[in-house]
């Protein structure tokens, strides 16, 4: 990992949901980036330092794609170092249950999973620490802005649309009696393609140390 702390944007959303204790509060979320592919992960590689040629570790990482889920699938849970482990688990379908012992003669399993998910667990141990809090403090955290998303229509079509306001300037709007500021549906910038801003918690809260990544 870097030296350097590029900082973690974390925004805020309201929660809207009046059947909870949570609503009216705004709940933290991250600031989800742009996915770096493949090539450009081997590239950052290549750029801090690494001994490899960028060719030659964009092919080692496509065969970690091939052979990780080619084990997976076989029951094989893989551990990549200090990052953690990649296992497999089983989604049953809707009323799925086995009443009896008796019921599982002749019982074909295609007929109770509904999916194979790969999830990830990481690293724990006091030397790689990679779960809640202690990951935390790898992190240099940066408040940015408020999000909000609201279904629009556009050409008869609804779509959902992210805006974002910064937290500042939501505050500065807030103390001059304007109360609309607080939702972030004026003066933000709009998303409405899923791209840099989306895939946080959308409600906030800490998943917990040890929760896996459900892929």
């Amino acid at each position: 990992m870097s030296a350097e702390k590029i900082s973690l944007g974390i925004n805020l959303r309201l929660n809207k949901n009046d059947k909870t204790t949570a609503f009216g509060k705004y709940y933290p979320e991250v600031d989800v980036q742009k996915t770096l592919s493949l090539r450009g992960f081997a590239r950052h590689m290549t750029d801090h330092g690494c001994s490899f040629g960028r060719d030659v570790i964009e092919s080692v990482l496509f065969k970690i794609t091939e052979c990780l889920p080619e084990l997976v699938s076989q029951g094989v849970p893989v551990q990549l170092g200090g990052l953690g482990i990649f296992y497999p688990t089983a989604e049953a379908k809707p009323n799925a249950g086995i009443a009896s012992i008796a019921d599982m003669e002749g019982l074909d399993p295609n007929d109770i999973v509904q999916g194979i998910h790969i999830r990830f667990l990481p690293d724990s141990s006091k030397l790689d620490n990679l779960c809640g809090p202690a990951f935390k403090k790898a992190c240099s955290l940066e408040l940015r802005n408020i999000v909000d998303t609201q279904e629009v229509t556009v050409n008869g079509k609804v779509r959902k649309v992210q805006t974002l306001m910064p937290i500042a300037s939501a505050v500065a709007i807030t103390r001059s009696g304007d109360t609309g500021a607080g939702t972030g549906s004026t003066g933000g910038s709009s998303n409405t393609g899923g791209g840099s801003n989306t895939g946080g918690n959308n409600g906030g809260g800490d998943n917990g140390d040890g929760d896996g990544l459900q892929i």
